[in-house]
C-alpha cells in the first residue's frame, strides 16, 4: 500500500478535486470520450458510475490513480485541440447591420407655429389679391411718341376703353433690348453696343443666365406661343433676320420675334413659335382665339402693321381691326391684352402709350388719374405678369419693378 499511496501522492488530482473538474462537463461527454463500447462492466461495481469508481478506488489505489491519469490526459488533449482550432480559425468579418425602419406614425410630426401659419396664410392672400387674369395677349407696335401716338383716333378710342398709362416708359433705344427685356428681365447689356449694333440678333445660349418667361412657365405647368406675322417658310430656328414680303402686306423681321434669340427656345419650344399668314382670315391665330388662347401670348405683327415702316395712323387701324375682327371682345374672356409699344420714336424720357384691356379692368371713367400716371417701364409689365400667376422673378430688374395696382375690378 505505501507504494500505492505515493503513485496516488504523485497524480494530478485526488478524486474529490476531480469530481469537481468532472462537474463541469456533461455526464455523456465523459462517458463517450473516457469509456470503451467494448468495455465490459465490472459485476462487483455498482450501478452508480461515481460510486462505481470510489468502490474500485477503495478495491485498488493504483487502478484509480491510472484512471484518473488517463482521464486528466485525454481532456488536457481534447483542450489543446479546442485551443489551437481557435488560433487557426481566421478572424470573424464584422457585419454592418441595417437598423430596422422606425415606425414613422410613431415620429413626432413639425407643425407650424401660429406665426407660420400666418405668413403662410399672408403669402397666398397676397397672391389671389395679385391674380387678376387667366391669360395675357402682348401686342407690340413699333417707334412712336407717346403725344403722336395718344392723338391718333384708333389708338385714343382703344384708351377711352381700359387702362391708359400716362407715365409709361420703355427702357432703351434701340428696339431689339426692349423686346429681350419684356420676355427675359434684361437685355444682357446689348443696349450698350449703339444704335447699330443693339439691333443685331443675337442667339443667346442655352444655360442658366439666359432664361426668359418661357421657362417660368412651362416649371409651373402653364404654356406661352410666340405669333410672328409673315414668319419665313422653312424650318426652327429662322436664322434669316428679315424677309421682304412681296404683296406689300408688310415685311418680317426676326429681332422683333424675341423667344427667337434663346437657343433653349430653338432646341426645345420651336413649336411654340406660329406663323401667322396676315392675309388669311382663318390664319393660325384666328383658330387658336377661337379655341382658347394659352396662358401668356406675345404677337408680333409684321413691320407695316406695327407701324415701323409706315406711321402711327396706319399702326392704330391695324389693332383697332384686330380687336374688333380676328380677337373681339366675346373671345377675350378672361384674357387681358396689353397694347405697347416698343419704344418712343425719339422723345426725351422714351415716353411710351401702353394701354390695358380686358373684362378684369376697370373702365376708363373708373380709372383714378394718378394711378394711371405712377412710373412703369416694360419690367413693371414683366412683374406684374408674374406675379398674376405665382412665378419667381426672372431678374433683379423685374423683381425691384413695381407691379401694376390700383387698375383692376
Amino acid at each position: 500500500m505505501g507504494t500505492q499511496r505515493s503513485v496516488l501522492q504523485k497524480g494530478q488530482m485526488s478524486p474529490p478535486s476531480l469530481g469537481k473538474f468532472r462537474s463541469r462537463f456533461s455526464s455523456q461527454t465523459l462517458d463517450e470520450s473516457v469509456d470503451s463500447p467494448n468495455q465490459k462492466p465490472n459485476p462487483g461495481c455498482p450501478t452508480s458510475r461515481r460510486l462505481c469508481e470510489t468502490w474500485e478506488f477503495r478495491r485498488t489505489g493504483a487502478k484509480w490513480s491510472s484512471h484518473a491519469s488517463e482521464r486528466t490526459k485525454f481532456l488536457g488533449i481534447r483542450a489543446a485541440i479546442v485551443l489551437l482550432s481557435l488560433l487557426a480559425a481566421p478572424p470573424a468579418i464584422p457585419q454592418s447591420i441595417t437598423p430596422a425602419p422606425q415606425d414613422q406614425s410613431s415620429q413626432p410630426h413639425v407643425t407650424k407655429s401660429e406665426t407660420g401659419k400666418q405668413d403662410e396664410a399672408a403669402r397666398a392672400a397676397a397672391r389671389a389679391r395679385s391674380h387678376h387674369f387667366d391669360r395675357v395677349l402682348i401686342i407690340v407696335l413699333e417707334n412712336v411718341d407717346y403725344e403722336r401716338a395718344i392723338q391718333d383716333p384708333s389708338l385714343a378710342a382703344l384708351a377711352s376703353q381700359g387702362a391708359s398709362f400716362t407715365n409709361f416708359h420703355a427702357l432703351f433705344h434701340p428696339s431689339y433690348p426692349n423686346y429681350l427685356a419684356m420676355i427675359a428681365g434684361t437685355d444682357f447689356g446689348l443696349h450698350r453696343r449703339g444704335s447699330y449694333l443693339g439691333d443685331r440678333q443675337v442667339n443667346f445660349p442655352n444655360d442658366a443666365d439666359h432664361k426668359t418667361i418661357a421657362d417660368r412657365l412651362i416649371a409651373s405647368g402653364l404654356d406661352f406661343k410666340q405669333y410672328a406675322e409673315e414668319l419665313p417658310a422653312g424650318t426652327c430656328p429662322w436664322n434669316i433676320s428679315g424677309l421682304h414680303i412681296t404683296d406689300k402686306r408688310g415685311n418680317y423681321v426676326r429681332r422683333h420675334v424675341p423667344f427667337l434669340s434663346f437657343r433653349e427656345i430653338q432646341e426645345k419650344w420651336c413649336d411654340h413659335v406660329i406663323p401667322v399668314d396676315s392675309a388669311k382670315a382663318n390664319n393660325f391665330f384666328a383658330e387658336d382665339a377661337k379655341k382658347g388662347l394659352v396662358a401668356y401670348s406675345f404677337y408680333t405683327p409684321n413691320m407695316n402693321h406695327d407701324g415701323h415702316d409706315t406711321n402711327a395712323q396706319v399702326a392704330g387701324a391695324w389693332v383697332k381691326k384686330f380687336l374688333d375682327e380676328t380677337f373681339p371682345e366675346k373671345l377675350r374672356q378672361g384674357t387681358l391684352v396689353v397694347v405697347t409699344f416698343d419704344e418712343s420714336g425719339g422723345n426725351e424720357d422714351n415716353l411710351i402709350y401702353t394701354v390695358l384691356l380686358g373684362d378684369m379692368v376697370k373702365p376708363a371713367s373708373q380709372q383714378d388719374p394718378a394711378t394711371l400716371g405712377k412710373h412703369y417701364t416694360h419690367y413693371s409689365m414683366l412683374r406684374t405678369i408674374e406675379d398674376n400667376f405665382g412665378l419667381e422673378p426672372l431678374t433683379a430688374n423685374d423683381r425691384e419693378a413695381p407691379p401694376i395696382t390700383g387698375i383692376w375690378k
